[in-house]
């Protein structure tokens, strides 16, 4: 498991995210630090990136290292189920929005760029801990983890 995340780290957060931050956010939306542009940055992050590139990734990685099958299209498809079911029943998309919205604008408004991949790597990590207890929840829905607590 802490394999998967490492390599995760890696080659999405280390590689994907600093050549997205630095080369395509800056050729797509403009490098200004106007409102709407780092407004641009965090929707364009927050609505695609993350749920349709970040957080299936991490669920596939985790799915094949830690499946006792190790690295198959049959893990992939669990990592991947998970992370559908973890959308859809313990509100993993709110607690990502609610963690990276106001990340995200700190990363485009305060943080230099050469910085902003070390400090989006370094809430991943919080972020990693909470995503753990979310995707190890094994059959109990959102609903049903607010009213036991």
């Amino acid at each position: 498991r802490n394999l998967g995340f490492l390599l995760y780290g890696g080659l999405y957060t280390g590689i994907f995210q600093n050549f997205l931050y630095t080369v395509l956010f800056p050729a797509w939306f403009g490098s200004d630090e106007s409102v709407v542009t780092i407004t641009k940055q965090v929707v364009a992050d927050n609505l695609v990136f993350g749920p349709l590139l970040c957080l299936p990734i991490a669920y596939a990685f985790k799915g094949a290292f830690t499946s006792e099958e190790g690295l198959s299209l049959e893990a992939l498809k669990y990592g991947f189920n998970k992370y559908i079911e973890d959308v859809f029943e313990r509100d993993l998309l709110k607690m990502y929005w609610a963690i990276w919205v106001p990340v995200q604008f700190l990363t485009f408004s305060v943080i230099p760029p050469h910085f902003r991949v070390v400090f989006v790597a370094l809430v991943s990590f919080f972020w990693f801990c909470l995503l753990s207890t979310i995707s190890a929840a094994e059959g109990e829905p959102a609903q049903n983890a607010k009213t036991s607590s």
